[in-house]
């Protein structure tokens, strides 16, 4: 399937280059939570390892670890804020056509579900400083 940005009537426009980037980060969102996880029991490790052994290197490691995790947290705050903000009941069919290609459900029309898209893409590329 092909991503495109609706053209008409549409106040929501994006650059090219700027959409599908933030397409794409939208579609991370599911990788980006498990490293989420998986950062914060690092980080755990990391500051365990520091109070057994004091040495600059685990605290270059640990810094890392919390600036990544911040970062990652960030994004996935920014996705989640979005789609808090988008009307609930078209929220599972924008959300699932954005990651899994589905098609949106028969409740409403397709130019509803397309608006309502575009306004959940630009307010993450804006919140991400995309623009």
């Amino acid at each position: 399937m092909r991503d495109y940005q609706r053209k008409r009537n549409n106040k929501y426009i994006l650059p090219n280059a700027v959409y599908n980037k933030t397409i794409w980060q939208i579609r991370d969102y599911n990788r980006l939570k498990d490293q989420l996880n998986d950062l914060a029991d690092t980080s755990a490790a990391i500051d365990y390892a520091r109070d057994k052994v004091q040495t600059s290197v685990n605290t270059d490691a640990t810094l890392n670890a919390a600036m990544r995790y911040s970062h990652v947290h960030d994004i996935c705050k920014v996705i989640e804020t979005a789609k808090e903000d988008m009307p609930e009941e078209y929220r599972t069919g924008v959300w699932n056509n954005i990651l899994y290609y589905m098609p949106y459900p028969l409740d409403a029309d397709r130019s509803t579900y397309g608006r309502i898209k575009s306004r959940f893409i630009y307010e993450v590329a804006t919140a991400l400083e995309y623009i």
